[in-house]
């Protein structure tokens, strides 16, 4: 190295040094300037870390780290001959050494001269046979140049060497996926099954990594043809049919899913739980028919110790329907209303059956929330709240006891006392899901009784536990006070919508209703005429879609209201005349009179609506929609709130209306 050359190298380290802010002035020698090299070598600076690491081989010519580092420079600096020159040299000086050998394989296929590579690692292979981690190096070498059928032939040749059939089981598989040789594959995965079905989880996890229908369905082929083989109930057995649920899950085919299931439940004597497992799974996938079924296996069993636990998992299933359908507009005829008793109904069967039921305070706050919020049946939740001021035996559940205290004195309109007892909720219990419902309802309580400073400061304490289910619905009632309330002043449509909401909570629609009908006529530029109209909407959809779609559907067309209508706005009125489309298709008793069920203030302006998106039927004069007319709403949406937040779904339900049509 010239003079010249050895200086700019030095300052070009001084000023890594500087820019690293990592080493200091007594680390340039050895390690220093090895991790300097390092450094540089990450920075893409290769020409300087190559001088570094050819500097510390002289110092160092044994060093296989510095070796290695210093061929990577020269790899990506394509000077690919001196690296193969560097090898030599190392070769000549160290002998056999296999890693240099097969880094010089590694550097012949870089340079695009693969037989050279293929040779090399070959003749270390046969210097080193028998040697199953050598072996390893080169097929995990051949892995990284995606050599994937060699890497195979390396594996399998070391099986053969070293005597054992099951070696490398896992690295041959991953190869053959690699290749999408799936049969292959799976077979090896399921010899690593029957030998320790531990391992079954890592299976899964790299399967996950491929998107690829016949993947699935080999491993469905091959694990029912060992089954075929093997003892019903045997280890090897129960392990297999237990990966068969797993693949047909991963496959979408359910149903077979929930058979093998129940098979493997019969043939390990109901002790693997899988119908209990699968049950919680196909819930999630929103497959509920199936998921109900999977829970009623273990009530009809005589005993079992998942009995009571599966009672609350189905009813937790039908509260996950009736949100599904509502979410979708699939509740027709009262479908969720209908859902939510029946998980009502579960839980009271669970409570009679199983007084000593060591969730029972969890179970009784359950029945208590769908009593009050679907049910609307205080009656129902005072008799649980007293249940459970019985059973309560420590401060957590006495906080569980007060919350469901809490709850009834809302519902009742007694927000004082309401308060005592979500305070009480709140300190006992410190901190957790019921802490935060505590709080969430101390501030609507302040917010149904007009109590707006106290309310924000309640909500804004919940908005920090960004972990928390309540965290959203308290940041969005604040900033619902936020741009209502005035601190100098009061807001009267604020106080008419906090109390149109407590009407709607506690199930009186048509009051709720009553009171917000004005909200129609009034100027659509006050910031809780928006959120009041979301409200009314939600308020009729209970009573009467039909009248709820026409009120809506006036409200948007206004001229105040049609260049800035909100996205959620469109949203629902574009949900409700799907709703009603459907409802007409089915025929179904939801169009009906609404006379005495709505407010006679708001029939009128409802059936003033516009016909531009709608026929009538020309007897009964009956609003009519159309798929057509209903996708037109969402694309209204679309184009309003091109990347909105309801965007995509909409974009979804375009797609199915269209499909549905051509199927018509």
């Amino acid at each position: 190295m010239s003079r010249i050359r050895k200086t700019l190298v030095s300052l070009m380290v001084a000023l890594a040094v500087v820019m690293t802010g990592g080493y200091s002035l007594q680390a340039q020698t050895g390690s220093g300037d090895f991790s300097l090299g390092n450094e540089l070598l990450r920075q893409g600076k290769f020409e300087e870390a190559y001088e570094i690491f050819e500097q510390l081989l002289r110092e160092n010519p044994r060093s296989y780290a510095i070796y290695d580092r210093a061929v990577t420079a020269l790899i990506n600096l394509k000077r690919y001959d001196d690296a193969i020159e560097l090898t030599d040299q190392r070769l000549r000086r160290v002998g056999d050494d296999s890693n240099t050998f097969i880094k010089l394989g590694e550097i012949y296929d870089i340079s695009d001269r693969r037989d050279e590579a293929i040779e090399t690692w070959n003749k270390v292979l046969r210097q080193h046979a028998g040697n199953a981690q050598v072996y390893r190096r080169v097929a995990e070498t051949m892995n990284q140049r995606r050599l994937f059928r060699e890497a195979i032939r390396v594996f399998e040749e070391a099986r053969e060497q070293v005597g054992d059939p099951n070696l490398f089981a896992f690295e041959i598989a991953n190869n053959y996926l690699a290749v999408a040789d799936f049969e292959p594959a799976i077979r090896e995965y399921l010899d690593i099954i029957a030998r320790d079905s531990r391992r079954m989880s890592l299976i899964q996890r790299q399967l996950l990594n491929y998107d690829e229908r016949r993947l699935y369905d080999t491993a469905i082929l091959l694990t029912e043809e060992r089954l075929g083989q093997l003892r019903a109930g045997s280890e090897t057995d129960l392990a297999f049919r237990d990966f068969l649920i797993w693949v047909t899950m991963e496959r979408g085919l359910y149903r077979r899913a929930l058979a093998a299931a129940r098979t493997l439940e019969r043939h390990s004597n109901n002790e693997h739980h899988a119908m209990f497992r699968i049950g919680r799974e196909l819930r999630s996938r929103n497959e509920f028919e199936l998921a109900e079924q999977a829970f009623r296996y273990y009530l009809e069993l005589e005993t079992h110790p998942l009995q009571a636990r599966s009672h609350e998992e189905l009813s937790r299933t039908y509260q996950d329907w009736a949100g599904y359908l509502t979410d979708r507009n699939l509740d027709f005829n009262g479908a969720a209303d209908t859902l939510y008793r029946k998980a009502f109904e579960t839980v009271e069967l669970l409570m009679e059956r199983y007084p000593r039921y060591d969730r029972l305070m969890q179970s009784l706050v359950i029945q208590s929330e769908l009593a009050l919020d679907h049910l609307k049946a205080p009656e129902k939740a005072a008799v649980y709240h007293q249940r459970m001021e019985r059973a309560a035996r420590n401060e957590a559940e006495q906080a569980l006891a007060h919350y469901v205290e809490g709850r009834l004195l809302l519902f009742d309109g007694s927000f004082s006392m309401a308060r005592v007892s979500f305070t009480r909720s709140n300190r006992m219990a410190g901190s957790g899901e019921i802490a935060d419902k505590s709080r969430f309802y101390l501030g609507l309580g302040d917010f149904y009784n007009g109590d707006f400073t106290y309310a924000r400061l309640q909500l804004r304490s919940l908005e920090r536990h960004n972990h928390s289910w309540y965290a959203n619905d308290a940041l969005h009632l604040r900033y619902i006070i936020q741009e209502a309330y005035n601190e100098d002043g009061d807001n009267p449509k604020l106080r008419r919508f906090a109390r149109g909401r407590y009407f709607y909570d506690t199930g009186r629609y048509y009051e709720a209703a009553e009171l917000l009908a004005p909200v129609i006529e009034e100027p659509a530029s006050d910031p809780i005429i928006d959120e009041s109209m979301l409200l009314l909407t939600q308020t009729l959809r209970r009573i009467h879609p039909e009248v709820a779609f026409r009120v809506v559907d006036r409200h948007t067309r206004r001229p105040s209201v049609r260049q800035a209508a909100s996205e959620r706005l469109l949203w629902e009125r574009a949900r409700l005349a799907e709703a009603v489309y459907i409802m007409q298709q089915r025929d179904t008793d939801g169009i009906r009179s609404a006379d005495g069920l709505v407010p006679a203030s708001l029939l009128a302006n409802a059936l003033s609506a516009e016909d531009q998106f709608y026929g009538r039927d020309g007897d009964s004069g009956r609003m009519l929609l159309s798929a057509d007319g209903v996708t037109k709403f969402y694309e209204e949406l679309l184009l309003n709130f091109p990347d909105g937040y309801y965007s995509d779904i909409a974009r979804g339900r375009i797609r199915e209306l269209e499909q549905q049509a051509r199927e018509i």
